[in-house]
């Protein structure tokens, strides 16, 4: 029997507890072969030639995402109304066509959204954890609604105008408490919400989602935005911002978006829509980060639209944007 053979044996005996004491020999010299294990293959890479199958599967996601409700809207929402930007907001207002690749990041946000739909729309969350053999008895009140549509006021022009809708991501019924999520970055939108409390455009956001519901006839107690982290583990990282509801800061944007569509038909009656377009592209930007700023007609980055020439303003229009403001005033 080899030292190998020996070894074996005395493992088995010992496992067995007679075993026979053995001299084993050092493994290296009776078994040469039970050195380093041999070397697997490399295994080639990039051996296809481009994908074949990819651009079909991004066509449909990409389809989905252009194709969203929120992306084919062209009437302005609550999520617009509150913008510190009065150069993008007059865009919107005057109809102007965007450049928009497909946006994955905020289809992230949309499909989560979805999810909670779907979540609190169980009627085991709905209703308490009550389960019912057939649907729940008419007298019983949801605790939630989830995208419930609410009409947050109008937008009038002189030559016409619509009601601004928009849909409360989770109303919370007993509590009298719109809920609205948000999907953020860790490093940017969720570090500034937690330092700073979140933005302007969020706040009147949750403004008008209770004037929506008070238009109703609801009691509205709260406004909450819950900042939701993009890229943790849990859910320790979330920034849960909770208020009395407010209805000023959103009624200071019906205010401003209505008196900034007037004073564009008014340019527009008196010297045409390009004078108007040329008005627009004087108004102030946003002085922190806006996504809209380079998608619209006069932006540096579309250099096809940004070499016609655009009239020049005179000072009767140029001093009409000093009754804009872009800020609303916030109490601490």
């Amino acid at each position: 029997m080899n030292g190998m053979n020996e070894a074996i044996l005395a493992v088995a005996q010992a496992q067995q507890g007679d075993a026979i004491p053995v001299d084993i020999p050092p493994m290296t010299q009776s078994a040469p072969f039970m050195g380093k294990p041999p070397v697997t293959p490399k295994t080639k890479i990039d051996t296809m030639e481009e994908p074949r199958l990819w651009p079909k599967i991004r066509g449909i996601i990409e389809a989905d995402i252009v194709n969203k409700p929120r992306n084919l809207q062209r009437e302005l929402g609550p999520s617009e109304l509150g913008t510190d930007c009065l150069h993008c907001l007059a865009a919107k207002l005057a109809g102007w066509e965007q450049s928009k690749q497909p946006a994955w990041l905020p289809y992230t946000g949309t499909c989560l959204h979805e999810h909670f739909e779907r979540l609190f729309s169980n009627p085991q969350v709905m209703y308490g954890g009550q389960v019912f053999d057939g649907p729940a008895p008419e007298e019983l009140k949801p605790l939630y609604c989830t995208e419930y549509t609410v009409t947050v006021g109008r937008l009038n022009g002189l030559t016409g105008g619509y009601d601004i809708k928009g849909s409360i991501d989770l109303w919370d019924v007993p509590e009298g408490a719109t809920i609205d999520w948000k999907y953020v970055n860790d490093n940017s939108t969720l570090k500034l919400a937690k330092a700073h409390g979140p933005s302007q455009t969020y706040r009147v956001q949750a403004s008008l989602y209770g004037i929506g519901l008070r238009n109703e006839g609801v009691d509205v107690r709260l406004s909450c935005i819950y900042f939701l982290p993009r890229n943790s583990q849990t859910l320790n990282d979330a920034y849960p911002w909770e208020r009395e509801f407010d209805e000023k800061p959103g009624m200071w944007a019906l205010s401003r978006a209505n008196l900034l569509a007037n004073l564009l038909d008014v340019i527009e009656l008196a010297d045409g829509p390009k004078m108007r377009d040329s008005w627009i592209r004087r108004l102030p930007h946003s002085t922190g980060h806006c996504f809209d700023c380079n998608t619209w007609p006069d932006s540096t980055t579309l250099p096809e639209f940004d070499e016609q020439a655009w009239p020049e303003v005179p000072d009767q229009w140029l001093q009409l944007m000093d009754l804009l403001e872009p800020e609303y005033q916030f109490t601490k």
